[in-house]
């Protein structure tokens, strides 16, 4: 199970379009004498609709404030999702696009590693070419396949992703097991992984799931993957920062494969055996609490770590003493006073209760990574510590080594 592939999502991993799909919508709906006041939140939640048609008949639905649909409703959706498509290929062609941050220096790692390149996207194919010549350069139409859906203008959001990774597959003639996949939205990630593909979700700004269960690991950006803080973003990467994010890559996609063909096991260990040990009560705290209450409930509670949730429930983002340390020596004196959101990391990887402890120690142990969010459809059920997860390794790799005692014994 060799990383012989990477595949890029267009639409979002590469870089951000949806700006530019929202503009062209907005410009739709006044020519057509629609109100249009939706935010980029607003306009994010919309992916769980479906695909570009979709959405623009949800929206136009919405216009329509409930009267009753006439027979020239389905032509005006299309007539609209026509020209938005149209005012879409336009601001790609004539909009400055950056790709998402150390994607540059990501491709030419890979190419010097020899590594397949694909981007896979719901865009047609020209928007994809025009984004990669914009973002990467004259070189990048010819580096990458593109690969895109057949049937990307009707249908669902999961069945749209995944007959963009089943068309991916087929036309590549791909092992799934040899890619690793970079998602920018939970379905595409979902839809990658229901066909075996190994998967790391990059959220993008548009990505209103804040967690995402079906993959291993979720991150903001490649920078995040490699720890960079927030001082060194802007800085381009190293040599070794570029060879340490293909080994990093490499050993994800190791461990998430393992953690794949694992599942097919009914006597691996698992995140939910964890949990059935040690119970779901997770300790949290609000972004808006100050550190002084954050500490207070270190020291009271007596953990290490508390995950950061939202009055509505969703992951925000975890701390630790580790970042009170660093937050000791960036604020000073002035840290008891500073906001939770200040100071907490925003990029949380999580894991599910399916998910293997062998795979998730490997991610723990790559990421340098002591506490764990289990999440179940964006819901915080419980937290994995990396103590707990070697305790159960251990027990696991004495299990096997039990087994393997009595049978010598009954070979005797």
């Amino acid at each position: 199970m060799a990383l012989e592939t990477i595949i890029i999502r267009a639409d979002g991993a590469l870089a951000e379009t949806e700006d530019l799909r929202r503009e062209a919508f907005a410009q739709v709906f006044a020519d057509a004498g629609f109100q249009w006041n939706y935010d980029r939140a607003s306009f994010a939640k919309s992916q769980k609709v479906g695909t570009a048609r979709a959405r623009m008949a949800h929206f136009v639905r919405l216009a329509l404030k409930g009267r009753p649909e006439t027979q020239d409703l389905s032509p005006l959706i299309d007539a609209m999702h026509r020209r938005a498509g149209k005012l879409f290929s336009e601001l790609i062609d004539t909009t400055s696009i950056e790709p998402r941050p150390a994607v540059r220096k990501l491709v030419t790692a890979a190419r010097q590693e020899g590594l397949r390149l694909a981007v896979t996207t719901l865009l047609e194919p020209k928007d994809a070419e025009t984004l990669l010549l914009k973002t990467l350069g004259s070189w990048a139409p010819k580096a990458f396949t593109i690969c895109t859906s057949p049937g990307r203008s009707d249908g669902d959001a999961s069945a749209a992703n995944k007959e963009l990774y089943g068309t991916a597959i087929e036309s590549m003639g791909l092992q799934a097991h040899d890619c690793l996949v970079i998602e920018a939205t939970a379905s595409g990630a979902i839809a990658a992984r229901e066909l075996g593909l190994p998967v790391v979700l990059s959220r993008s700004a548009f990505c209103s799931e804040r967690t995402d269960s079906a993959s291993n690991v979720v991150f903001e950006d490649l920078p995040t993957l490699l720890g960079v803080n927030e001082k060194q973003r802007s800085d381009p990467l190293t040599v070794d920062e570029r060879t340490q994010l293909i080994e990093t890559l490499q050993r994800l996609h190791t461990g998430i494969s393992e953690g794949h063909s694992g599942s097919q096991r009914s006597d691996v260990m698992r995140v939910a055996d964890i949990l059935k040990v040690k119970g779901p009560e997770v300790k949290t705290i609000e972004p808006s609490a100050t550190i002084r209450a954050f500490a207070d409930g270190l020291n009271a509670e007596r953990v290490g770590a508390m995950v950061v949730l939202s009055k509505g429930g969703a992951v925000e983002g975890i701390i630790s003493e580790r970042d009170l340390v660093r937050g000791l020596a960036e604020f000073g004196s002035d840290l008891p006073s500073i906001k939770v959101s200040q100071l907490m990391t925003r990029a949380v990887v999580t894991c599910a209760p399916e998910d293997g402890v062998a795979a998730v120690a490997k991610v723990m142990t790559q990421r340098r990574i002591r506490h764990l969010p289990v999440v179940v459809n964006g819901a915080l059920v419980g937290l994995v510590s990396i103590g707990d997860v070697l305790k159960h390794r251990l027990d696991e790799v004495q299990l096997e080594a039990n087994v393997l005692r009595d049978f010598a014994i009954a070979r005797r």
